[in-house]
């Protein structure tokens, strides 16, 4: 029971981290905390879909082939746009306000679904060296295990996907479709090449891997954030008000506790209801989670 809470609150300090830096992430707003929240607990349930998924339908092992590798990542991406669908992508304003709402709501999803993994693999791949007695081998496996779990794999691949199906969420027509196929695939591709950079055993090229996929984050992000209606409302007023003031308009219009033009930015303590929330649910949903697939496998 030890080794099962120390691996639990190991991932969620991992997990938890990474969704206050995606809820950071947007420039100029923060998502409202109730659909950050949803998001995030969509994510980890969407860990059952594939469980139950795999013990009806045979995955070839992941490190036979190319094919299996994409097998393996459609089946967990599949379980999580499934999932988003029916919550993520029904979301409207204020909650989705524009393609980088979707693309960090995506990013929270994949926080959520990795959360669980996390856990597993810290778990699994201590638990042999912990049931011997072996301390040093231990702790030797449990450090080396948490550095490899501590890359942001399925945020990034999900952000990513979230820039092109966010653009798709506000497209119309034909272009919809493309965009959408586009980052189902994204995400799919994306996925299918970490599991397989991972299987060569190359620590190095792997983290050289993640570090690509966060510049490309940090690209989409930017180009997202300068075409944000939220970033043209500041120049509208920037460039339309005759303001005479010692600060600029825009400091003055975007400072802390402002209500204008109805509701004020919370900031860091806007996030403080989630990270309590989190906290408290963090270890109930990862062994809500646990359970269940235990009971589902011994059902199926």
């Amino acid at each position: 029971m030890d080794l099962l809470l120390r691996s639990t609150y190991l991932s969620a300090a991992l997990s938890l981290l990474y969704i206050f830096l995606l809820y950071r992430s947007h420039p100029y707003r923060r998502l409202p905390a109730p659909a950050t929240l949803l998001a995030f607990v969509v994510g980890m349930l969407s860990v059952v879909l594939v469980i139950a998924f795999r013990e009806r339908v045979a995955i070839p092992p992941i490190d036979e082939t190319l094919g299996a590798l994409l097998a393996a990542a459609a089946v967990e991406e599949g379980a999580k746009l499934l999932a988003a669908s029916v919550t993520v992508f029904r979301f409207r304003f204020p909650n989705v306000a524009e393609p980088l709402d979707i693309m960090l709501y995506l990013g929270i999803v994949g926080v959520g679904f990795g959360i669980y993994e996390d856990f597993w693999y810290i778990f699994a791949t201590s638990y042999p060296s912990w049931i011997a007695g072996d301390p040093g081998r231990f702790a030797e496996v449990f450090r080396g295990i948490i550095l490899a779990r501590a890359l942001p794999g399925h945020i990034l691949f999900n952000a990513i996907s979230g820039f092109l199906l966010g653009l798709a969420f506000f497209a119309r027509g034909r272009r919809r479709w493309m965009l959408g196929a586009a980052g189902i695939a994204a995400a799919v591709l994306l996925h299918a090449g970490f599991n397989l950079i991972a299987g060569w055993d190359q620590p190095l090229l792997l983290l050289t891997y993640a570090v690509i996929l966060v510049g490309a984050f940090l690209g989409l992000r930017r180009w997202a954030s300068g075409r944000s209606p939220f970033a043209a409302v500041i120049r509208h007023v920037e460039d339309a008000a005759a303001w005479t003031g010692e600060r600029s308009a825009v400091s003055m219009l975007l400072a802390e506790g402002f209500a204008w033009p109805g509701k004020g930015r919370g900031g860091l303590f806007q996030f403080y209801p989630v990270i309590l929330s989190l906290c408290v649910l963090f270890p109930l949903l990862i062994l809500g989670v646990y359970f269940t697939s235990r009971v589902l496998i011994a059902l199926l």
